[in-house]
């Protein structure tokens, strides 16, 4: 029962940041806290989908039991959201530009 709503709390938040990813590769408009650091936001809004995407498969693959209990495919589930957080945020620092106070 708690996990039902643990991931549909999860799902809400993570389909928060895909839409934000999808309004930012449609019409490049960025949150305000982000328009003066990113340089590309097409590109951003491919990683904050990429994220979210990942986060919550590795939120929901042990709340799920889709596969019936295979584990070879609930490791290969936890390992493909783990490469597309590390895509999202790879591609999310690249849209950006660089600090200069640091």
């Amino acid at each position: 029962m708690f996990d039902s709503y643990l991931l549909g709390t999860a799902g809400l938040l993570m389909a928060g940041l895909v839409v934000i990813g999808a309004v930012a590769v449609r019409t490049a408009w960025l949150l305000p806290w982000l328009r003066y650091r990113t340089v590309r936001p097409e590109l951003w809004g491919y990683g904050s989908m990429s994220f979210g995407t990942g986060m919550f498969l590795l939120m929901s693959w042990g709340a799920l039991d889709a596969f019936g209990g295979t584990r070879v495919l609930h490791g290969a589930m936890g390992i493909i959201g783990v490469l597309m957080m590390t895509a999202g945020a790879y591609l999310q620092s690249r849209s950006a530009r660089p600090r200069l106070d640091a």
